[in-house]
């Protein structure tokens, strides 16, 4: 478990979330998008980091844990929970900072296009994709937002990415090997950029070796992974 909370004024955060956390901009207002337990809001709130949040859940059940956490840090005042899909519980004057979180890359694009007007409005999305990043890069650049930070944390036996983006108006079209790997990531030689990066190639290796194994393998789906590959050798040679 990446999260000790502590009885009484403090509250830790370790891993994953804590990164998360601190890449997170001060704000007015945070939109914590799938809050689960608001351990994000009660973190940032209490450290001065925003001055009021709302924690948002889909579930009724982690809105209630939300609910006793809050509770337990004396924040109703300061944190509000919400029950709702995606963006919906949030109104176009709260978009200030907002979290997506520790969800699967594909429902984070599907929450930002159904609520895309709203995304718009955010100073900062701070967006966390459990899988699938290059589905959320693609779709970012191709509507107009740009990534403007990233950064990797190691928790357990995963590499996270944390993309950090805002709203410019500007659509980009990049090339496919920048829609897996970051460009800032590459920008600013990111300390676990080196293991991400073979990490990433075992995972090609191992499905390469299944597909050609397979008894009519797509050669197509082959070359792109061998194109992918080769990219990421390429990169990794630069890497000091």
């Amino acid at each position: 478990m990446s999260i000790h909370i502590i009885t009484g004024d403090g509250m830790i955060l370790k891993g994953r979330i804590k990164f998360i956390a601190d890449m997170t901009p001060e704000c007015n207002i945070l939109s914590d998008i799938g809050t689960d337990h608001a351990y994000i809001p009660i973190y940032l709130v209490k450290n001065e980091r925003c001055r009021k949040a709302i924690a948002c859940d889909i579930r009724e059940g982690p809105v209630a844990v939300a609910n006793r956490h809050i509770k337990q840090f004396g924040l109703e005042g300061r944190i509000e929970t919400r029950l709702g899909s995606g963006l919906k519980p949030i109104s176009e004057e709260e978009m200030d900072v907002c979290v997506i979180a520790g969800m699967g890359g594909v429902l984070i694009r599907e929450i930002l296009a159904e609520d895309i007007e709203k995304a718009k409005l955010a100073k900062t999305l701070v967006i966390q994709p459990m899988n699938c990043i290059e589905t959320v890069r693609e779709w970012l650049y191709g509507n107009g937002f740009d990534i403007y930070d990233e950064g990797l944390i190691n928790e357990g036996f995963r590499i996270y990415n944390v993309i950090v983006a805002r709203w410019t108006g500007n659509t980009v079209s990049k090339d496919e090997f920048y829609y897996h790997i970051g460009e800032k990531l590459i920008e600013k030689k990111d300390p676990l950029l080196k293991r991400y990066i073979q990490r990433r190639l075992d995972i090609i290796n191992k499905v390469l070796s299944e597909m050609k194994a397979m008894k009519d393998p797509d050669f197509y789906v082959i070359d792109q992974h061998k194109k992918m590959r080769e990219e990421l050798c390429l990169l990794l040679e630069k890497i000091d």
